[in-house]
């Protein structure tokens, strides 16, 4: 009986350190999986985000075709000279990238003529090809008017390709002219997200390489300096 008792305790005096790295590495393996809860984190979208990609996906306007017509003036000593372009067409592509922005390709086309000294009657044909940015106000805290006329605020960048014939001499000139503008419009929708009647007021500053020139000085007029604003109506067909 005391050997036997001698080798239980040596087996128990054995086996203790084993039985301790055993329990430690169990207890690490444990910390781990418990009070880590980042080690397989994996990042989601925000909740907002998701729900208004899907509300876009559903109710989301994707592309537009506008038409349009309006008028176009001059102003400053540029507006002396050529008389308002009435009436002036317009085509638009439209691509929106959520319910707030959406980018524009447009091109214009308008007519003006003037008589003045030293060159007479002349006629000036101005084609425009430009890109917008259009940002649509967030009308959720409006009035129910201005909710129903979907408002907003455009800018952009374009090329004016301008074609002056002058009759007196029977020549034609022609320039290009770095344009940049901004305004705002108004959408009515006439069959929601399908048609909408637009109206835009838009100011431009088109650069025009003989706006310093004095070439009309002996009609009183400086320089052909000024701004150009139009007025604008169109149909959208969404996509």
């Amino acid at each position: 009986m005391f050997v036997l008792r001698v080798l239980l305790l040596l087996s128990i005096l054995w086996a203790s350190p084993l039985l301790s790295q055993l329990a430690l590495a169990q207890g690490e393996a444990q910390e781990t999986q418990y009070h880590n809860p980042f080690a397989d984190y994996v990042p989601f979208e925000d909740e907002y985000d998701v729900d208004e990609n899907e509300r876009f996906m559903y109710f989301g306007r994707f592309f537009a075709v506008g038409l349009g017509a309006g008028t176009q003036t001059f102003g400053g000593n540029i507006g002396k000279l050529y008389n308002t372009a009435l009436p002036t067409f317009h085509f638009n592509l439209l691509y929106f990238f959520d319910f707030r922005f959406a980018g524009q390709l447009h091109f214009s086309s308008a007519s003006h003529s003037f008589s003045a000294a030293p060159n007479g009657y002349v006629e000036a044909s101005l084609l425009k090809l430009g890109i917008d940015l259009k940002y649509y106000v967030d009308t959720k805290n409006l009035s129910a008017p201005l909710t129903a006329s979907n408002p907003y605020i455009i800018a952009g960048v374009a090329n004016t390709f301008r074609s002056q014939i002058f009759h007196h001499f029977g020549n034609t000139d022609k320039d290009t002219a770095l344009t940049l503008g901004a305004g705002v419009g108004f959408e009515f929708a006439l069959k929601p997200r399908k048609i909408s009647l637009g109206t835009e007021f838009r100011v431009e500053q088109v650069f025009f390489q003989d706006r310093f020139s004095q070439e009309y000085l002996v009609s009183g007029i400086e320089d052909t300096t000024g701004a150009l604003f139009s007025f604008t109506t169109n149909i959208l067909f969404f996509f």
